[in-house]
């Protein structure tokens, strides 16, 4: 559900939506790189999204919880002028292939997760 949430708030340039659901740090470099898409008057397309998530790691450290889950499949990605819908990366057809991984935290107990990084395989 993250994943379809952040991705949805990246194509309509709404990362505050993501504000309770992404620590400050997430928050700030997602909004970056949408201010940085916006300054060059493009927008990114995510489509057909199929992917699955399997936790690969879990812990706790300093009183947080932390766990990482592998996000895996593959998603219809590009990046369009946003004057004439013009294609100007990625492929509006073509696939391609997915693979991260997604570290969320909370304090300890029953509190709610927050992503905190997204790295790429």
């Amino acid at each position: 559900m993250m994943f379809r949430a952040a991705h949805s708030a990246w194509m309509t340039r709404d990362i505050d939506s993501l504000r309770d659901r992404v620590t400050p740090e997430m928050h700030g470099e997602l909004q970056a790189r949408c201010d940085r898409l916006r300054s060059a008057r493009r927008v990114n397309r995510v489509e057909q999204i199929e992917i699955t998530a399997e936790i690969t790691e879990a812990w706790q450290e300093s009183g947080r919880d932390y766990v990482t889950a592998y996000i895996g499949g593959s998603i219809v990605d590009y990046t369009v002028d946003e004057a004439g819908d013009r294609l100007v990366d990625g492929s509006k057809t073509s696939p391609r292939d997915v693979e991260e991984f997604w570290t969320f935290t909370r304090p300890g107990g029953l509190n709610f997760w927050m992503l905190s990084a997204i790295q790429t395989a």
